[in-house]
């Protein structure tokens, strides 16, 4: 039943062009930034670069800055995948480019509320999310 299954639903999903991952309709191209081009656009931006960050870090920093600053995040929590976050305007957040620039492999939307498909490392990404927050206080 195996060979069954791959064949229909390879037949759907290319006859029906449904949007798996890896198969999404992204007109921009993939582009690998190196530290040094990180450090640059957060110099030009104005976004401090912490001493001594980690990609979780980097990545927390990217996603806060995504979301519209810490006036703007109302509540962050976390499942095994996901980084959930409920801000407070919607209209403040940034497109879903900006966060799969910083490795998130989605964005789910929800009115005030957001979901960002991290992976397994989502409770490494909260916490220096959450210390991003306690220093910008």
């Amino acid at each position: 039943f195996t060979a069954l299954y791959f064949l229909v639903f390879r037949f759907l999903i290319l006859k029906f062009k449904l949007a798996t991952p890896g198969r999404e309709e992204n007109n921009s191209e993939v582009k690998l930034y190196t530290k040094k081009d990180y450090k640059e656009k957060q110099a030009n931006t104005g976004t401090p670069v912490i001493a001594g960050a980690n990609r979780y870090t980097e990545q927390a920093a990217v996603y806060l800055e995504g979301f519209g600053g810490r006036d703007n995040i109302d509540k962050v929590t976390n499942c095994a995948t996901r980084l959930r976050i409920t801000v407070k305007d919607q209209d403040q957040v940034l497109p879903d480019d900006i966060f799969k620039g910083a490795g998130a492999h989605g964005v789910v939307r929800n009115g005030n509320a957001f979901q960002v498909i991290v992976g397994l490392d989502v409770p490494q990404v909260r916490e220096q999310f959450e210390k991003l927050l306690a220093v910008s206080d």
